[in-house]
């Protein structure tokens, strides 16, 4: 799983529903809370954000509907739980640097982007908070649950057999299948992976039981 972290949430007290609810009946500006986890607002507006950073990066139509807000807010849920794991464990965020490499690498790639970024809605504070976090959270991955990962000997002549050699015939049909020691390299990183994929869906999957996690249904009408 491609994890992509931004912070988009907000800690907030257990009377923030009714300050909402008040201020709205003045006829107040209000950022709706969509989501509470663990004691972390996750607001409408944050999930309008990274559906349109989100569209803007995949080069798709931005999807506001309420199927899509949801489906963000279940990723947002998500990044709340690694956010708090990062807090508890103090693990440091990205340095300026790192952040203005990925913004002009991205730049490089997309030569339109600050027309594209306007036409999505997205401002470059925006942007770049967004690279900072996905950043932090991919480097925490990698420090959190790749340790005693490894890739056995059998596990990379099954990958090769069953899964590299049937695709590269595939696409390349007539072309001679690179030997295995060719591309071992390629193939333990690919299972590697797979393992950290693994591991971090199953802790999600555990942190997520053990949350609180409570839909302000409203928000997503």
């Amino acid at each position: 799983m491609g994890r992509r972290t931004i912070r988009t949430t907000t800690r907030v007290p257990a009377c923030a529903l009714f300050l909402t609810a008040m201020w709205a009946a003045r006829g107040e500006i209000v950022d709706r809370v969509a989501v509470i986890v663990k004691q972390t607002a996750i607001t409408a507006s944050a999930i309008e954000e990274q559906l349109r950073v989100a569209a803007l990066l995949d080069k798709a139509p931005v999807d506001l509907g309420s199927a899509a807000r949801r489906r963000m807010a279940e990723r947002l849920i998500e990044q709340v739980l690694l956010r708090h794991e990062m807090e508890i464990t103090r693990f440091a965020q990205p340095p300026d640097k790192d952040v203005d490499l990925a913004l002009a690498s991205l730049r490089k790639e997309r030569p339109a982007l600050a027309a594209e970024m306007a036409g999505y809605g997205v401002t470059e504070s925006t942007l770049r908070r967004n690279l900072a976090n996905q950043l932090a959270t991919l480097r925490f991955i990698e420090m959190r649950f790749r340790p005693g990962s490894s890739v056995s000997d059998g596990e990379v002549d099954d990958y090769y057999r069953e899964e590299f050699a049937p695709q590269f015939q595939k696409r390349s049909p007539g072309r001679e299948v690179p030997p295995a020691d060719d591309v071992r390299d390629d193939i333990e990183a690919i299972l590697l992976q797979r393992k950290v994929d693994r591991a971090l869906d199953q802790w999600l999957k555990e942190e997520r039981s053990r949350a609180p996690v409570r839909f302000i249904e409203e928000a997503f009408q």
